[in-house]
């Protein structure tokens, strides 16, 4: 039955109300006006969230007025850079946990610890994983969201597909022994082309980290000095990797036209047609296909959700996501060093309000059916009512793991990046190309650490 919109606006307050996101009432400005631009990247339906979210804001902050400037992902890092730089940034910039690091080196950015003391601002409401990815050399500089962990350590599956290839819908795998045997059993095409995939480990560096933390492995040591997965676990992930995408799917090749121009927040992917069985997400993913194809979501005979399997042959291996890891988690909201000090005050208040309020980051994120990294947000019953996996949301989160980086870590990403592709088309042994990319990261990293040290 389709519901009037008066009945769905209804639902929606009903739910707000639930929440306790009901906004306040408007107040008027009695002073000077200070407008701030919000330099950020939440496009797509999220830039109406986000509209309605500083709408709230001005209504309790009217001598506040903000400007989102929602920005193009093309040329990201260059636009942001030359931004962040210039004699007169943005008010408040959405920057990742490299990019609050190497700005906060550079002296473009300021640390919060004064505002947050001064505002009595209770870091406690985060995950300990959340708040902690935010600092450097000691210092805050950001409050965290989205949520940095939920990133890596979360599978949607296909149950319809598992239940003609004879697995039971409601046993998804927990090892990559049953992944594998799953995914070859529903996987439909050969070195020609793949009609039906049963799962990609993929092949860039972010993949291999993400499965190597399911192996009992690390990337770096805990005081990021050191490389650390060219280790055994390393090497047999990424001979796994690289075993499944060739004896299975039929090469790097076959996985990269299988995913030409598909988009799951665009409605294009194969997702939706039965055409793919476990898919790696992110928590942004729900929301996705609940705008999609809001039929195929309410459809829980047709998909579930499951934790990242992990390899059943080591004992020490367990489910784990990663946080943090170069560009996959750790967004923060830093306000510019070239502002005046009532500008940067006016920052604060926008930044805290996204990071703690209940209209803020907790709305945001309900609406998309992402999980935020204030606990209180996640243990509303609402929360299970729009997502039926929401335990399994909760249950990744405990697993995530933050990984230390520094600000080279573009550099180092870059370098392991290149080397495992040569491994997955056969230019290198898994052995050699962890060695490689490790011996020529770690380089980079020892003069980072030697400079930096040397200017404390």
């Amino acid at each position: 039955m389709k519901l009037s919109g008066l009945v769905r606006l209804a639902i929606v307050l009903g739910m707000l109300l639930a929440l306790g996101l009901m906004p306040a009432a408007a107040q008027s400005c009695d002073g000077e006006m200070i407008n701030l631009e919000f330099m950020n990247w939440w496009g797509a339906a999220r830039e109406a969230y986000m509209d309605e979210l500083i709408s709230h804001f001005q209504a309790e902050n009217p001598c506040i007025s903000i400007e989102n400037q929602v920005q193009p992902w093309d040329n990201r890092a260059e636009l942001l850079a030359t931004a962040a730089a210039s004699s007169n940034p943005p008010g408040i910039i959405m920057t990742t946990r490299p990019e609050t690091y190497q700005f906060a080196m550079s002296g473009l950015i300021i640390p919060i610890d004064a505002f947050v003391e001064q505002h009595g601002t209770d870091l406690s409401v985060f995950y300990d994983g959340e708040i902690g990815i935010q600092y450097w050399n000691g210092e805050l500089y950001g409050l965290p969201m989205p949520t940095a962990g939920g990133l890596t350590s979360l599978f949607m599956y296909n149950k319809q597909l598992m239940a003609a290839a004879g697995f039971d819908p409601e046993s998804p795998p927990e090892t990559w022994q049953e992944l594998e045997a799953m995914a070859a059993a529903i996987t439909v095409g050969d070195p020609l082309g793949v009609d039906v995939l049963g799962v990609s480990p993929f092949a860039t560096d972010t993949d291999f980290v993400n499965w190597l933390y399911t192996n009992n492995g690390k990337y770096v040591s805990d005081d990021a000095r050191t490389l650390l997965y060219n280790s055994a676990e390393g090497v047999e992930t990424l001979e796994w990797m690289i075993n499944l995408t060739n004896t299975i799917n039929g090469g790097v090749e076959n996985i990269t036209d299988f995913y030409q121009d598909a988009s799951l927040p665009e409605g294009d992917h194969p997702w939706y047609d039965s055409e793919l069985a476990f898919m790696s997400i992110n928590t942004s993913h729900f929301g996705h296909f609940n705008v999609n194809r809001p039929e195929l979501y309410a459809d829980t005979s047709y998909w579930g959700t499951m934790l990242r399997p992990y390899n059943g042959e080591n004992p020490e291996a367990t489910h784990a996501g990663v946080t943090g890891y170069g560009f996959s988690g750790g967004w923060a909201y830093t306000i510019p060093k070239e502002h005046p000090p009532e500008m940067q005050e006016a920052a604060f208040k926008f930044a805290e309000f996204i990071g703690t309020h209940e209209l803020g980051g907790c709305a945001f994120l309900f609406k998309q059916g992402r999980p935020s990294p204030v606990k209180a947000c996640n243990e509303n019953q609402a929360y299970y009512d729009v997502n039926p996996y929401w335990g399994v949301v909760l249950a990744g989160l405990e697993t995530d793991t933050p990984v230390p980086i520094t600000p080279v870590q573009g550099q180092l990403a870059e370098i392991l990046r290149n080397h495992i592709e040569e491994a997955f088309f056969g230019m290198k042994s898994a052995a050699d190309a962890l060695n490689d990319a490790a011996a020529e990261g770690q380089a980079i990293l020892d003069e980072f650490w030697a400079e930096f040290d040397a200017g404390m």
